[in-house]
């Protein structure tokens, strides 16, 4: 059990850092009338929260490929949670620049923290990266559903300004967790390279490889991205009459959903099957999101079909990183920077010019049904992707692996066929 402990702080180190990044979520009707969000503004604030983390993680994930970054474990969750909570404070009319300011900056520290905590997650259990990866994004996916519970409570008793209250308890925890995370345990990833790498030799020279992955990545994240907004429009327009407890409870249930899809991938995953997942996952996804394109549906059956949405649509994202960091171990921090950042900041710029157009309309449901076809794609065009080799991380039609690349795979040979 003791080679555990610095994953598990890892991941509760993550539950921080993504509860910070989901406290707007359930806060955007109240933004929008706070700030007098409408069109171009509205579209600005939407991309200044998805945008600056995402391409963070590809600039990160690049960076630390050629230099020691293990100091992003501390300082970037610190500095997303001073940013992130202080938004409740700056938001009111005539503040747009400064509200969009702090999401960049919280954003740019979210986005920094993810490539270097992925990688280590992804070598604490040596032989099985896909677990290890499992129940590091379980935590993450313990923050992104505890992130607009905390946020409904704390804004429904004391406004907007309650954000900003709990960050005291952020800046405790973050140093322990940061610590302990430190601790010895599996093998090292912090360690300079001996010369710099280039992007292309990161990729092993298959850069359209590589792009063809963050297209189908993003293409089956779009929904993941929109959800959030259109769950807190929807359930706070006419009709249903939420407030911001109610909405974050309800996304809390949707991203609890991603928790347990997580839990049974770390307890149950079967070694080799990130393709499968990454094919069958989206397309059984799509008749569950089609219910939410529904504007007549009972509100009941809105929040009942969240929960087998959330379980396969993000309960199985850590297959994403997992297949990526194998089709690319000389760069798995960049490579995990596509699939858990660049993935979801190209997901966020496709999604976001919808979902405002639908909330402008007052329909924000119709959105959903812009969302389906990318999330098919994806599906459909991951039938496509080559199986990675186990023993090198190359895909299995693809050039013949170097020495150096089998002495540092983490995975074992295959014993069969």
């Amino acid at each position: 059990m003791r080679r555990y402990l610095p994953l598990v702080c890892l991941a509760f180190l993550h539950t921080v850092v993504d509860t910070s990044a989901l406290l707007v979520s359930p806060l955007w009707k109240r933004l929008t009338l706070e700030c007098g969000l409408f069109g171009a503004s509205l579209l600005a604030v939407m991309l200044a929260h998805s945008l600056p983390t995402s391409l963070a993680q590809g600039v990160f994930g690049f960076l630390r490929e050629r230099r020691r970054m293990g100091w992003l474990l501390l300082v970037g969750p610190v500095v997303a949670a001073i940013c992130l909570t202080a938004v409740g404070v700056a938001a009111a009319p005539g503040r747009v620049v400064l509200v969009c300011g702090l999401f960049i900056v919280g954003g740019v520290s979210v986005g920094a923290f993810h490539p270097e905590a992925a990688v280590r997650a992804g070598t604490l259990l040596p032989g099985n990266r896909t677990r290890g990866l499992a129940i590091f994004m379980l935590g993450g996916s313990l923050g992104l559903s505890l992130g607009p519970l905390l946020s409904g409570i704390v804004v429904d008793r004391w406004g907007l300004d309650g954000l900003i209250y709990l960050l005291p308890a952020m800046l405790v925890v973050i140093p322990v967790l940061c610590w302990g995370a430190r601790a010895r345990g599996g093998t090292e990833t912090g360690t300079s390279p001996t010369r710099r790498v280039s992007v292309k030799e990161m990729f092993d020279g298959r850069i359209g490889f590589a792009i063809s992955l963050l297209v189908v990545c993003s293409f089956r994240l779009v929904p993941n991205m929109g959800m959030s907004k259109v769950i807190a429009f929807t359930l706070a327009g006419p009709g249903r009459g939420f407030d911001e407890q109610e909405i974050g409870g309800v996304q809390s249930l949707f991203l609890i959903s991603a928790s347990v899809g997580m839990s049974l991938l770390a307890l149950l995953f079967p070694r080799g099957w990130e393709r499968r997942f990454m094919v069958a996952c989206p397309l059984l996804g799509v008749p569950l999101l089609a219910v939410w394109g529904w504007e007549g549906c009972p509100t009941w059956l809105l929040i009942a079909v969240l929960i087998p949405t959330g379980l396969v649509l993000w309960g199985t994202t850590p297959t994403m990183v997992s297949y990526a960091q194998q089709a690319f171990p000389r760069g798995a921090g960049l490579a995990s920077a596509i699939t858990m950042g660049l993935a979801w900041g190209v997901g966020g710029l496709l999604e976001a010019p919808f979902t405002t157009y639908y909330h402008d309309l007052g329909r924000p449901q119709l959105a959903v049904w812009v969302f389906l076809p990318f999330v098919g794609a994806a599906g459909l065009a991951a039938m496509f992707l080559p199986e990675p080799d186990s023993r090198t991380g190359h895909p299995v039609d693809g050039a013949e692996p170097t020495p150096e690349l089998n002495a540092d795979s983490d995975e074992k040979p295959k014993t069969g066929s």
